[in-house]
Formats: structure tokens, sequence, C-alpha cells
């Protein structure tokens, strides 16, 4: 390996490899390859290897009663120096090197600026700004334009391509291949944790057909197969929907302004099993969290109805008395970081709470499951996957044919499950189909839905974007899975 070339195992074992002064944009599908990404580089960061590394999420890892320029230079303050001695920060220093740092980077910030009052855009140019600061050599950054306007994403593509002439690394976790292909000098895609494509930017530079044509290509490999049958035939589904769910939407918790589900509208038919399909963030599993008991989002609206009439399932004791049941194994906890570095859990439902009284803000560690915390530069990052939520999950789906439940929503069933724990819970899925019940499944394994469900409808931002069926070209269906 020569010293501008970066390798990072998957893990699928797969090997990926950056080089300095490149831009790398990875195309994932599921969380697999980018947190097995993330928490390598987590490793890299905390054991202070040579070169540095930088991680940048989308929640920024700020301190927001902090100025500008001490977020950018926390932890590596200018000092000053009496002979061979360095005494306190030399604060006009760390300052005048932020303001260069700043300026290089076109940002109009002031050193001075409280960092809390940033918009998306400079925040994220903060800590672009202190991963220049450290000499990082690699700055990987997870779906960086999600939350900018058109003219801010143009604006960070210029960024990043400025990191890249200066000798970055660069690597961009995205689903936004469309996007990509305006920005990277490689496009990488991830699939089950492990490569299943790569582009680079010859195949696409020629006209606006090869681009095209390396944008489906892209679509379809993000997809995989959509050939799958159900391994029993579903008996068809008739008469009015045992479940609706119309005009649903949702918002983060911490990010009110940023939607979660947008005017989503499901039904389920007795003796039906539907497929949610949707990548990272999709809002698939969104939705299924916020109908079952508000445990995911905040000021949500919309309405459920179960056998044609309205229900209550704004709380999860009401929603079980409704005749719905949720299992999933990305449990609907966060894990929130106060003032003094403490993490504690909590439940989604009291995060609004926690929001008002201004103990939880956008730069808390609000991200699912356990996770390594400060290993990341000081910001909480979950990433975790621990218990066996596979095993629970199993066991309530064998119970549920039974039990006097009418409707079952699924997250993620599959994750951490063997082949034979897979064939077993569809038997017991085909006994809820029979029992005239029906079953709501929330996945990024396409395959996987479609091998099961009579339908599967998919979403992407938080809205639902089409239905599509086994045998379907998988170019159109990832066209519908990636955002626009």
């Amino acid at each position: 390996m020569t010293p501008a070339e970066f390798r990072f195992t998957l893990p699928s074992g797969d090997a990926l490899v950056t080089r300095a002064g490149a831009v790398v944009a990875l195309c994932a599908g599921d969380d697999d390859g980018p947190d097995g990404l993330a928490r390598e580089i987590a490793d890299r960061i905390t054991s202070g290897v040579a070169p540095v590394y930088a991680w940048i999420d989308r929640r920024r890892g700020l301190v927001p009663a902090l100025d500008v320029a001490e977020n950018i230079f926390m932890g590596h303050e200018r000092r000053r120096t009496r002979g061979l001695f360095r005494c306190g920060i030399d604060w006009k220093r760390t300052r005048d090197d932020a303001a260069a740092l700043l300026a290089g980077l076109g940002s109009t910030l002031r050193p001075v600026d409280r960092a809390g009052d940033a918009g998306e855009f400079d925040r994220l140019v903060i800590e672009l700004a202190r991963a220049e600061a450290r000499g990082a050599a690699v700055v990987a950054l997870d779906e960086p334009a999600a939350r900018l306007s058109p003219a801010d994403a143009a604006r960070l593509i210029e960024l990043l391509g400025g990191l890249a002439a200066r000798g970055a690394a660069v690597l961009v976790v995205t689903q936004r291949p469309a996007e990509a292909l305006g920005y990277a000098d490689e496009l990488v895609v991830l699939r089950g944790g492990a490569i299943v494509g790569a582009h680079r930017r010859s195949s696409w530079s020629g006209s606006a057909a090869e681009r095209e044509a390396v944008r489906d290509r892209v679509l379809a490999e993000l997809v995989g197969v959509t050939d799958a049958r159900p391994a029993l035939p579903p008996q068809p589904a008739s008469g009015p929907p045992l479940l609706r769910v119309a005009a649903w939407s949702t918002s983060d918790p911490v990010e009110p302004e940023r939607r979660l589900v947008s005017d989503a509208a499901l039904d389920v038919r007795p003796g039906e099993i539907v497929g949610l399909a949707g990548l990272r963030d999709s809002g698939a599993e969104s939705l299924l969290l916020s109908v079952y008991g508000r445990s995911e989002g905040t000021g949500t609206t919309g309405t459920v109805e179960l056998d044609g009439r309205p229900v209550d399932t704004s709380t999860v004791e009401k929603a079980i008395a409704a005749g719905l049941f949720l299992a999933t194994t990305s449990a609907p906890r966060y894990r929130v970081r106060f003032v003094g570095g403490i993490a504690m859990p909590v439940s989604a439902s009291k995060l609004p709470a926690l929001v008002s009284l201004g103990l939880v803000d956008r730069d808390s560690d609000t991200a699912p499951r356990e996770g390594f915390g400060d290993k990341m530069l000081g910001a909480a990052r979950a990433l975790g996957k621990g218990g066996d939520e596979a095993g629970h999950i199993r066991g309530l789906v064998a119970a549920f044919p039974a039990s006097d439940r009418r409707v079952l929503l699924l997250g993620e069933p599959f994750r951490g499950s063997t082949d034979a724990q897979r064939a077993e819970m569809v038997t017991h899925l085909e006994a809820a189909r029979a029992s005239g019940k029906a079953v709501v499944i929330a996945s990024a394994d396409l395959p996987a839905l479609l091998a099961i469900c009579d339908r599967v409808v998919t979403m992407a931002a938080g809205r639902v974007t089409g239905e599509v069926r086994a045998g379907a070209a998988p170019a159109s269906v990832g066209a519908l899975l990636a955002p626009a």
C-alpha cells in the first residue's frame, strides 16, 4: 500500500480503497457498509494512528454554546509559549488560524460566532475546517447534502473538490447516485456490507447517455435481484382493508422542521403480507414506529382505521388494545448525551419534552441503539447492534397467528437470522396469512420482501413512491427507492 492509498475492510471482507486527491461516493442500500466503515474510521481516530482520519456524521458533532474557533480547534487549541514551556491558550492565534481555514473554505462565518446559531451549511463547514485543522488525510462524510438547499449542495460539491485538490482522500456515503455522478471520481455501490459495483468517472463523463446508463446500473446494483417469488402461493386478498393508514406525517423530534414521514398512505387487507421497501432513512420503519404508539417522531398527524373504524394508536397501550403489535430489530430507544458527557437511554416519546426544556438539541446523541459515543471527536455515535432482537422477533412472530392481535408490524425482521431461522419465520408468517390477519414488513432487503409479500410498497425520503412486484426491472425499482 502506497502512502497515498487508504484501505478499509467492509463487513463482507471486501476491501474499499481510496486515494489521496480523489472523491469516492459510496452508494449504500442499507446500514451494513456505512456502519462498518464508520466503525473502522472511529477505531483509527481513537487509536491515534497516522495519518489523521475524520468522520462527519449527518448529525453534526458541534458544541453549540462554544464559538466557531473553539469548535474547530477543540482539543488542539493554539498554545502560548514561554521559552521551552507552553502555558495557556493563545486565543488570538486560535481565532486567526480559524479565520484562515474558514476563508479557505469560502465561508463568511466569523471565528467568534456562536456555533449553535450557524445554519446547516455553515455547520458542515465548521466540521470540514476542524478536519483540515487536524491535517486529516481521509475525510469521510455521511449524506452531507441531505439537509442542504440545491444552492448549498452545489457549494458543498465545490468544497469537496477543493479538499481533494489539496490532497485529501474524500469518501461520501450517499443514496443519491444522480447527484454523486456530478462530483465523484469513482462511485462504489454497497449492499449487505459488500461491494456490488464500482464505476470510474471515465465510464460516464463522455455523454449524457453514458451518464444515464451508469445511473441505471447503479440503481439496479442498489436493489439487487427482483425475480424472487413467494415460497408458497399467496392467498388472494379481497374486500375492504383490515388496516388503513391515511395522510400520515411525522417529524424528527429534535429537528421538527424535518419530516421523517410525509403524507403516507397504506392499505392492508385480511390475509395479506405487505412489504415497505426503503433504503436508509426512507421513512419505512419510521412509519410503522409512529403508527404504533408514536414510538418515533413528533407532531404526528393522520388517521388509522381497523376494519373500517377509526382507532386511537397514540400510545403503545392504545395501539395494542386496537389490535396492533410491533416487533423490530431497531429498538425504538435513544441515548441522549447531556451536559457532562453522560449518555442516558430515553424513549422516543420523551424526546419532544426534552427538546422543549432545552436539554436536547441537534448535537445530542439521539441515534438508535447502543453506540461508541465519545470515540468520534466527542460526538456520540450510535451504530451498535447489541442484543438478540432477531431471536425476540422470531418468538413474537411464532405466537402472532394464535394471538388476539389483528395486525403485525415488523421492522427488519430477518436481520441477524440464519437461513434456517428465516425459513422458520416464513412458516409463521404464512400461518398469519392463512388466519386472515395482516402483516406489514419494513425492510431494505427487497429480495426478501419480494419472496414473502403479496405486494411491496416503496418509500424514499419519507414519501410513498410506488408499488412493485416480483420481476420488475431493477433500475426502475431503484429509481423509486433512491431520493431524487
